[in-house]
């Protein structure tokens, strides 16, 4: 049956046949001068399929599709069983016997009727499930083949790909024909394997586990994502598989990431400024209030200026970080080898060495790589001694390092050199290297703090990128 029919009134329809049939039944026992067991057993079929018609002509609204094949099987049905009854009243001859012609013919046709209204209603219902269903998993494969922004893998029940979407390809790298027939592991850090049955596990216990991690790109990086895995089920309970959907969060995690270190920051200079800049200014205050009261005041003011000075480093220290922790919005061409004489030039170098291997041009802003090389130099200089020796070289096309022959940083407390306010000196203000890696970071670069080949502090700069590589 096609749209016309599905069209038609079916409801009022049946809603007719059935109250046709139970106006049959009233008619026959209302002129009946007595109910006899034989008119009783005729008008029990007639009431029991008139109720029924009347009840799917309810129920057929809930089918959305095929309703005029209701109508086909009721009446092919009532027509076909009431003409074999009259069939049969005919050949038999009995139209002479007490019994109602007409009602047997009524009673066979209403139950065959009725038959034929049920088995099509559940006929056409179980087609439409059907239909659904194949609409359902049409659009589902329609999904994980071009859902975008996520990746969308359909996992059978042992964990093996059997479906894999363009979204998944995109952001894991794997094509449908690398991953299709292979496990899920493959896209765990490592392939975890043991990870991956965990999840898997779970899934099943609960129907859905919530993933949120580290996993791995066709090319060997690691991407930071979130999403869901979720066990679909049969209606009878049988696990038909997995559906592993995967979004790429690593931009939100970086960005979270470098809100929670602006955080830090400003936790540091609430330190720096209640701590650090109170207790010069105490003791400056102390000094000239005692200098007030005595004659020889020389070595009090002396110590008041010597805090006044160090709360002035300090402000303009502080006032730095904050600026050099923008990032930078337009790079140039910078000169290294011209950049670090310059930087050297400005720091107090004393008895200190400063050695340059061959330096490209980079790009970068240049008054913050300028101040970044003033910073590392000011660092070896005052934690090396005076007479140290600094070395400034590249890491191949990687980016530079600054290295010195002093004592060097032990390891446990190179990530703590980097934070704002450790010092280890008594007149550093232990904003320095927090400098440093804010203008490291402002560029997108990398700094880490390692040991020198001599033995003493090195710092890595590493995502530089040079001009010879922008040229290519």
């Amino acid at each position: 049956m096609g749209r016309s029919a599905s069209g038609l009134p079916v409801g009022p329809l049946l809603a007719v046949a059935g109250v046709g049939a139970l106006a049959v039944a009233g008619h026959r026992a209302y002129v009946a001068e007595t109910i006899e067991p034989i008119l009783a057993l005729s008008l029990a079929p007639l009431v029991l399929a008139g109720g029924v018609l009347l009840a799917l002509a309810y129920l057929v609204r809930s089918v959305p599709d095929g309703r005029g094949r209701v109508l086909l099987w009721t009446a092919v049905a009532g027509v076909a069983v009431g003409a074999t009854a009259d069939a049969t009243l005919l050949r038999t001859r009995v139209y002479d016997a007490p019994l109602d012609p007409l009602l047997v013919i009524a009673a066979v046709g209403s139950v065959g009727a009725a038959a034929g209204a049920v088995a099509g209603f559940f006929e056409t219902r179980r087609r439409n499930e059907i239909a659904d269903l194949r609409a359902r998993a049409t659009r589902a494969e329609r999904t994980i083949e071009t859902a975008g922004g996520f990746a969308v893998a359909r996992l059978d029940p042992e964990g093996y790909v059997d479906g894999w979407s363009d979204g998944a390809e995109a952001i894991l790298g794997y094509s449908a024909a690398d991953v299709v027939g292979t496990r899920i592991d493959v896209v765990y850090p490592e392939g975890d394997d043991r990870e991956a049955k965990q999840h898997l596990q779970r899934a099943l216990r609960t129907d859905h586990v919530d993933l949120e991690g580290e996993f791995v790109r066709a090319d060997g990086e690691t991407l930071y994502g979130s999403g869901s895995l979720t066990a679909v089920e049969s209606e009878d309970g049988d696990l038909l598989g997995y559906l592993f959907v995967l979004a790429d969060r690593s931009e939100e995690r970086a960005r979270r990431e470098e809100l929670e270190r602006r955080n830090e920051q400003l936790e540091a200079f609430a330190s720096i400024v209640s701590h650090d800049l109170r207790n010069p200014l105490n003791v400056a205050i102390g000094n000239v209030g005692m200098a007030k009261q005595l004659d020889d005041d020389a070595e009090k003011l002396e110590t008041a200026e010597s805090s006044l000075e160090r709360m002035e480093r300090l402000i303009e220290e502080v006032l730095t970080l904050a600026r050099e922790g923008e990032d930078v919005e337009e790079f140039e061409r910078v000169e290294l080898a011209e950049t670090v004489q310059l930087a050297w030039s400005s720091v107090d170098q004393m008895w200190a060495e400063l050695e340059v291997d061959d330096l490209p041009a980079i790009t970068a802003e240049g008054e913050r790589v300028r101040r970044l090389f003033e910073n590392l130099f000011r660092n070896a200089i005052e934690h090396g001694g005076g007479d140290v020796t600094v070395r400034v070289g590249m890491l191949g096309d990687e980016g530079f390092y600054v290295e010195d022959d002093g004592e060097g940083i032990p390891k446990h407390k190179r990530d703590e050199v980097f934070d704002a306010g450790h010092t280890t000196g008594e007149d550093g203000t232990g904003l320095g290297l927090a400098i440093v890696q804010s203008i490291a970071e402002a560029h997108g670069w990398e700094i880490e703090a390692v040991e020198g080949s001599d033995g003493g502090a090195r710092f890595e700069v590493r995502g530089v990128q040079t001009l010879a590589e922008v040229e290519q």
